[in-house]
């Protein structure tokens, strides 16, 4: 008879992973310290995940996991140009509150095969693909393939969020740069917001004579 899993136990055993990996590092770390930090005896590590590589991969999808939960939340904003801030507000957060995490999973922890359609990441762009195409029923919305475009709004997120995890860089004008490329590709203009409206009319409305006259004044 097979021994009954303990959900407590086994996030107990999660968090001291995660713990000593970053403590350590994944390649230093041993099982008998992360048994130690989860307070259960070394054998009981082993009934929960074979090998320090199982482990590994759980604590990255945990995390990939956690992070979708919030980000349905973030995403059922996207039906206008204001929810396009709080998604990049979201990922610059998540790149500096997990900025360590982070990059232990990129630099150090075992991947995922790649070609695994129920993984964390494949949910979590299928997610962000299905909102894009409800916002397409939308008036005002821009028509793209949905799974296409979910795969760039992906990348662009992604740079702001491994921006914050392996630079110092002030991401200040990397957010209003991506919000701006965010919304315009998303939405027509005539959704933006109204001071982005407003730049462009009294740019578009500056008669020939004097945008000469203001170029040639600047000369």
């Amino acid at each position: 008879m097979s021994r009954k899993i303990d959900p407590a136990k086994r996030e107990s055993i999660l968090s001291a992973g995660r713990i000593i990996f970053l403590r350590d590092g994944y390649a230093s770390a041993k099982m008998t310290d992360i048994a130690a930090e989860a307070g259960v005896a070394p054998g009981t590590v082993y009934l929960y995940f074979d090998s320090k590589e199982e482990l590994a991969t759980a604590i990255g999808q945990d995390f990939f996991g956690r992070l979708s939960n919030g980000f349905t939340h973030v995403i059922k904003k996207l039906d206008k140009p204001s929810g396009i801030d709080d998604l990049v507000e979201w990922a610059l957060r998540i790149g500096t509150e997990e900025r360590d995490l982070l990059a232990l999973i990129k630099m150090q922890l075992p991947h995922p095969k790649t070609d695994c359609d129920d993984g964390p990441r494949s949910q979590f762009l299928r997610e962000l693909a299905q909102s894009l195409e409800r916002l397409q029923t939308k008036e005002h919305a821009r028509q793209y393939d949905p799974l296409a475009l979910a795969s760039v709004v992906m990348c662009v997120l992604q740079g702001l969020t491994m921006t914050c995890v392996f630079s110092d860089t002030d991401t200040k004008q990397m957010k209003i740069a991506a919000i701006k490329v965010l919304q315009h590709a998303l939405f027509e203009d005539e959704a933006l917001p109204q001071e982005l409206k407003l730049k462009k009319a009294k740019t578009s409305s500056v008669p020939g004579g004097i945008k000469k006259k203001l170029q040639s004044s600047h000369k």
